[in-house]
């Protein structure tokens, strides 16, 4: 794998992120969510006032860079002695390169000394969820999610630090 530019965002920068979601989440919730519905959802949870309300509230915001292209992004936050890692997601063609490792490590740096990381994925994401436990974490438990009229059960998966 080509090294990784890691770029911790500020405010303007988030844009960069809601155009990766945009390409990203058709693909990766094809089948999962009605693919009418991904672009509503995206809208919402990836606009420029939620990003930065979510900035404000302590979420870091990361972009993988691979000769000059964004490729993938996360975010995190800390919440006691638990790193949450909101948001992991890369472009198909740099899945498997180790891009979402290095996304994932970069978040625990920033937020260590911390007890476990944790994350939310949705119960039959096979393919997340296969990554994720690769990675070391372990589903923890089931809770129900809304986004907006839609309604999903998702995993709750931890890795101790």
């Amino acid at each position: 794998m080509t090294t990784p530019d890691i770029q911790r965002l500020s405010a303007p920068d988030l844009p960069r992120v809601a155009a990766l979601a945009r390409t990203i989440w058709p693909v990766a919730f094809e089948g999962l969510i009605p693919a009418d519905e991904i672009p509503k959802i995206v809208d919402t949870i990836y606009s420029d006032a939620q990003l930065e309300a979510d900035m404000e509230a302590g979420h870091a915001f990361w972009i993988a860079r691979i000769t000059g292209r964004d490729m993938g992004f996360c975010a995190a936050f800390r919440e006691g002695e638990t790193i949450w890692l909101k948001k992991l997601y890369i472009l198909p063609e740099a899945q498997g390169s180790g891009l979402g490792t290095v996304l994932t490590e970069t978040a625990i740096r920033q937020f260590s000394p911390a007890r476990e990381i944790s994350l939310f994925v949705k119960n039959d994401n096979e393919k997340a969820i296969g990554f994720y436990q690769r990675s070391g974490f372990r589903v923890a438990r089931e809770v129900p999610v809304v986004m907006g009229h839609m309604h999903f059960t998702d995993f709750v998966m931890t890795r101790p630090l």
